[in-house]
This record gives structure tokens, C-alpha cells and sequence, in this order.
């Protein structure tokens, strides 16, 4: 009952969070979003913020910076170094007065020109050898960190390397040409990192400062090629706008410097991962920072819900018998493909931002499809089960058809439901499910494997406790036994020392029957039965011992059916009861004593009768006058088919009887 609690307790938790949930209202930025998540264009990202505040700007950051799949970001690891060429005199200056402004933004950041910092021409350490380190870089990293400026160059110079590249050229009759060029060897790392200018000298020192900030500063990050939603909001033109270049409407804005500062922060992708989940839901921030990693994550949510469901499942069902035997197929089924549907809609709850499922498509569609499939599905399965197997396969060959089986009944009607679907129908849905049903069969033979697994050590421990309580059992037996000899050897001992000074011929009598007993009981050494003719005998011994004591006062009487003579007993059972009758019956009278031993057949077994003439019998017998070794015999080697009472009325009784001895 517990584990059913528990499935029902999964599935309505887990239904609660994700039904009836309204779609974030995330701007999508790209065709590839677009594809995955829908068109949700009409949709707002946040309530408009300030475009002076924090929030804004953090928007910007994201916006422009992150392609909502990694938190790789591109900027200048080590130094930012800038090397002229042809710089005229005008042009040196503004670069200057861009490396102060820029310093008063990122002041954790070495900015400075290239022969400054290295103390030699870019053109000498850029032949050199690439392993070759200044101030403790290599060459090859401080070209990587180097923006070349080139003035007064046609477009046609530019340089040609064999690897991808962008190209953004502008071309105005007022302005004159300018071409920024970035060779990468991917989307992270820049080979090469060239700006060339052909303005027209006849602008002023602010417009020509305005298009060679404008090239440098973007230079220093990589523009994704997105919408954004913060365009909408900015009533002027950003550096960072977009990837189509305009510098002649955009303004160095504090986002701009927000952009920057953040950027070449030390701490930056921490700081950005703060925002998003402080801004956003856990399952967007975490897909917006790396795609990849919360896949990973979301899959090991559903795969963890699943098997704990599965298995809740398989094990509840695994032992339970209805009366219809259909129904142990059809439960399990419907509940499994329940859990498969919910777990379906927390995957798209984790993953898609548009998706919403609502409580009328979950009730009137999805468990309505839920309980159809089931009555097909467990059909199947309990068809060709019932067909398949008969009663002497052996357990492998049953283990491997019902995983087989089990895969069979849960694809089959998919897949012809899906015959007209096309392809990419096919391997969006009926792919998973595949492997879903896969996981499913061979769950299900696993957990049949470890309950006959489990079944069988519990059968084997069975044995080795049965084997362990017999040997118990018999040393028991055996102390048993050995209470009642010397008890019965102290009485007799007592019975011929009392005779020894008034009958020589009686003690003599009495002490070589005593040595027959005892001779017997020798012989039988180590055996646990008798036959009733052996330990009759041994009865007849005794009392013949008791009446040559007793002499007249003694009378009794043995009857017994001579079919019973070879029925074996216990040892040493009937001695006590007899010896007891003498001891607290017939000891106790002055008058005649009369002792009757009687064995009949009683339906499968035996009743043994011993009555004597003495006083009754007071309560608590059994445990207050030596019986109970021979109780705790019985039931030792007996159980429940012996039984052992007494009674005063109609007349002074012991009784056992043993059944299913014949």
C-alpha cells in the first residue's frame, strides 16, 4: 500500500507543478528558437524597465552578448593592445583619448599601444618565433589581444587567411571606406583582429574620433545577430545595437560601458548566471546559460522520476494476483503509461517556454489516450503470454520471452498508428518511445530476474534454518532423554535399597531386571525412536520392577493392539507417564493401586491411555509433576499432530495422541 501511496503521490505533485501553467513570456531572439520553442513575437520579456536601471542594462548584456545556448563569450583575454599603421598625427591623438576613456571603464585591464606595452614594432614580434614570450607571453597570444589599426588602406590590401571570417564593410562618398576583419578559428577564439580605415579627412575631429571609437570598442566583444528586446525600449542608437553597423546615429552609452565593465570583469559569468536565475525561472535561466548542461540535468530528472515510478510500479504488481488475470496486466500498464504522459510533460515543461499544458488537455485527452492504449497494450501482453508459456519451460527461456514480449506490446500499436506518419514524425516521437519501451522490457526482466534470485536464497536459507532447528531438535531430544533415565534409575535405586535388608530374593529379582533395562536402553544407543513393542517392554520391566516393591498393593494391566506392536515412537515416552502414575498415585494410597497402559488406533494414529487409582490430578500437571519433558518431546518431534491432556472424570486419565503416524 505504501508504494501505491507513493506513485499516486508522484503523479499528482509532479501534475500540479506542471499543469496549468501559463508560457513564460520570454522574447524569442532567433529563427533557431523560433524553431524549438514556437513564434511567440507578441510576448514580452519583462515589464519595461528603466533604461537606466540595473535590469535594463543586465538585458542589454544578454541580449547582445550570450546566444542563449553556452556562456561562451567572446572578449580579449589578456592584454588590450592596439597597433597604428600609417596613423597620422590626429588619429594617434584620438587613440590616445579612446585608451583613457576606455581605462576609466575597465581599470582591472592593461590598455595601451603594442610597442608601449612590448617594447618593440608590432610588425618585428609578429615575425618571430610564435613560442617566444614578452613580459611572459607568447607571441601567439599577444597577436590574439592586438586590434590592428591600419589608416589610409584600399579595401582590396585586406589580409586573406584560411579561416572563417567576417567581413563589414562600409562605403559613404562623405565618410570614405572602412573595413573591420576577424579571422576565427571558432566562435570563441580570434586569430586575427584588423581594422582599416580610408576616411575622408575633411571631417572633424569629433566625427572621425566617433567611427574609429565606434570599430575599436566593438572590436573588444562579438555581437550576436539576434532581436533585441531592449532595441525597443532605447530611444537612441547603442554602440552595441546590433551587428548592422550605424555609427554615425550611435552614442556611447552607459550600457555600452555597463556592457564592457561587466564583460572584462573577473567574475563575469558568475555575476550574469546571479541576474538570470534572480530574474528568471530556474528552468529558463538554466537553459539560457547552457543549453546542453540543463538537457543533461532535465534528463536526469525525468530518468530518476521514471525509474523510481517504473519500479515502484513493477514491484507492486509483481506479486499481486487479481481474480481476472488480465487485470494483473492491465493495472500496471495504465499506471506506466500515466507516468510516461507526466513525464512527457515535464520534459517540455523543463524545455520548451511555450508549451502549456492545461488541466482540460490532461483530463479529457491525455488520460482518456492513457487508459485506451492500456487496454490495448496489456492485451497483447497477456495474449501471447498466456498463448507462450506453458508449465515446464525453464526460467530463462520465460525471463527472455517476457522481455521480448513486453517490448513488443508496448511498440506494436504505436507503430501502426503511425504507419501514415512521415518520417520525421517517426523519429521525433516514436524514437523515444522506442527507447522508453526498450528500458521498460528489460526493467521488467531485470526485476523478475532479482525476485527469483531473492526467491531462491530465501529458499536456500529456509533449508540451512530447517537443517539447523532439526539439529537443535535432536540434541534437545537427547536431553530430554537423558533427564529421564537418571530420574528413573533414582527411583528404582531407591525401590532395591528399601528391599535390601527385608527380601535378599526380591532385591535380586528387582536388580536383574533392572540390569535387563538398562541393557536395552544400552543396545539403543544414540536412536531417537523405538518401536511401541520396545518401549512396552521396557514399561513391563519397570512395573514389574514397582510390584515386586509395591507387591500386592500393585496391581496393572497392559493392552495394546498387536497391528501397533512395530508403530515407531519416541524414546522413553510412555516410562514417564507410567512412573508418574506410581509416584504421585498409587504411592500416595494405602489400599489397593491399579495402573492400566492402553494403545488403540485413532483414525491416521494412536491414542495412549495410562489411568491409575490415585488421587486427581491438582492443576498445572504437566510443569508440577515431571511431565513436561515428555510434553516438550512431543512437540519436538511431533508439532501440532501430537497432542497431550489429562482429566480426574469420569475417571483418573492421562492422554496423548498422535495423528498421521499410520
Amino acid at each position: 500500500m505504501k508504494k501505491l501511496i507513493a506513485l499516486i503521490l508522484i503523479l499528482v505533485i509532479t501534475s500540479i507543478v506542471v499543469v496549468s501553467k501559463d508560457p513564460l513570456s520570454i522574447k524569442i531572439k532567433s529563427d533557431k528558437y523560433r524553431e524549438q520553442y514556437g513564434n511567440i513575437n507578441d510576448t514580452i520579456l519583462l515589464k519595461v524597465p528603466d533604461i537606466n536601471s540595473e535590469k535594463y542594462k543586465w538585458e542589454y548584456v544578454k541580449d547582445r552578448l550570450f546566444d542563449g545556448e553556452t556562456e561562451n563569450v567572446y572578449k580579449i583575454k589578456g592584454p588590450i593592445l592596439i597597433s597604428l599603421k600609417n596613423a597620422s598625427q590626429q588619429d594617434s591623438i584620438i587613440i590616445k583619448e579612446i585608451i583613457q576613456e576606455l581605462k576609466m571603464i575597465i581599470p582591472n585591464k592593461t590598455i595601451d599601444f603594442f610597442d608601449n606595452f612590448v617594447g618593440k614594432p608590432f610588425g618585428v614580434v609578429e615575425k618571430s618565433n610564435f613560442n617566444n614570450q614578452f613580459k611572459g607571453i607568447p607571441v601567439y597570444s599577444l597577436m590574439k589581444s592586438t586590434v590592428l589599426m591600419e589608416f589610409d588602406q584600399e579595401l582590396n590590401s585586406s589580409i586573406v587567411l584560411e579561416s572563417q571570417f567576417t567581413i563589414n564593410v562600409r562605403v559613404s562618398k562623405d565618410i570614405g571606406n572602412i573595413t573591420s576583419t576577424r579571422f576565427f578559428r571558432d566562435d570563441s577564439q580570434v586569430l586575427a583582429n584588423n581594422i582599416f580605415f580610408d576616411i575622408n579627412k575633411v571631417l572633424s575631429h569629433e566625427d572621425r574620433k566617433k567611427y574609429i571609437q565606434y570599430e575599436f570598442l566593438r572590436s573588444l566583444c562579438f555581437i550576436n545577430d539576434y532581436n533585441f528586446i531592449s532595441d525597443y525600449y532605447s530611444p537612441v542608437y547603442s554602440i552595441f545595437n546590433s551587428t548592422l553597423h550605424n555609427p554615425e546615429k550611435s552614442e556611447f552609452t552607459d550600457a555600452d560601458k555597463f556592457l564592457l565593465q561587466k564583460l572584462y570583469s573577473d567574475n563575469f559569468i558568475d555575476q550574469f548566471k546571479e541576474y538570470m536565475y534572480a530574474n528568471y525561472p530556474w528552468r529558463y535561466a538554466s537553459s539560457f546559460v547552457n543549453k546542453k548542461e540543463h538537457e543533461f540535468k532535465v534528463w536526469g530528472i525525468v530518468i530518476g522520476l521514471g525509474v523510481l515510478a517504473f519500479g515502484l510500479i513493477l514491484s507492486y504488481f509483481q506479486d499481486r494476483k487479481f481474480k481476472y488475470s488480465y487485470l494483473n496486466y492491465w493495472f500496471p500498464v495504465f499506471l506506466i503509461l500515466l507516468h510516461f504522459i507526466n513525464l512527457t510533460n515535464i520534459y517540455g515543461f523543463l524545455t520548451k517556454f511555450n508549451l502549456v499544458i492545461g488541466w482540460n488537455s490532461h483530463i479529457f485527452f491525455q488520460i482518456p489516450l492513457a487508459f485506451l492504449l492500456s487496454i490495448i497494450i496489456s492485451f497483447i501482453l497477456w495474449g501471447i503470454e498466456k498463448i507462450s508459456f506453458k508449465r515446464n519451460e525453464s526460467f530463462s527461456y520465460q525471463l527472455v520471452l517476457k522481455v521480448i514480449f513486453t517490448f513488443v506490446s508496448f511498440v506494436l500499436p504505436l507503430s501502426l498508428l503511425m504507419l501514415k506518419s512521415d518520417i520525421n514524425g517517426i523519429m521525433v516521437f516514436l524514437l523515444p518511445y522506442i527507447f522508453f519501451a526498450a528500458g521498460l522490457a528489460i526493467g521488467r526482466g531485470l526485476l523478475i530476474y532479482l525476485n527469483h534470485f531473492s526467491a531462491s536464497l530465501v529458499k536456500e536459507k529456509d533449508v540451512e534454518l530447517s537443517l539447523l532447528q532439526e539439529a537443535k531438535a535432536e540434541a534437545e531430544v537427547k536431553v530430554l532423554q537423558s533427564q529421564i533415565n537418571p530420574h528413573f534409575l533414582y527411583n528404582a535405586l531407591n525401590s532395591i535399597a528399601s528391599l535390601a535388608h527385608t527380601d535378599a530374593d526380591k532385591t535380586e529379582k528387582m536388580a536383574l531386571s533392572l540390569s535387563d533395562l538398562f541393557r536395552h536402553s544400552i543396545n539403543r544407543k544414540g536412536a531417537k525412536v523405538n518401536t511401541l513393542g520396545d518401549e512396552l517392554s521396557l514399561v513391563q520391566n519397570y512395573l514389574e520392577i514397582e510390584q515386586i516393591r509395591f507387591g500386592d498393593r500393585l496391581d496393572f494391566s497392559i493392552d495394546v493392539e498387536a497391528d501397533l506392536l512395530k508403530v515407531e515412537i519416541p524414546m522413553f515416552i510412555l516410562q514417564p507417564l507410567v512412573e508418574n502414575a506410581i509416584k504421585h498415585g498409587i504411592s500416595k494410597i494405602e489400599g489397593q493401586g491399579k495402573i492400566v497402559l492402553k494403545v488403540s488406533k485413532k483414525e491416521d494414529g494412536i491414542l495412549i491411555s495410562v489411568q491409575d487409582n490415585g488421587p486427581d490430578f491438582p492443576e498445572g500437571l504437566v510443569s508440577g509433576h515431571g511431565l513436561q519433558t515428555v510434553y516438550d518431546l512431543l512437540k519436538l518431534t511431533y508439532g501440532e499432530k501430537a497432542t497431550m491432556s489429562w482429566h480426574n472424570q469420569p475417571q483418573k486419565e492421562i492422554l496423548i495422541q498422535i495423528n498421521n503416524i499410520l
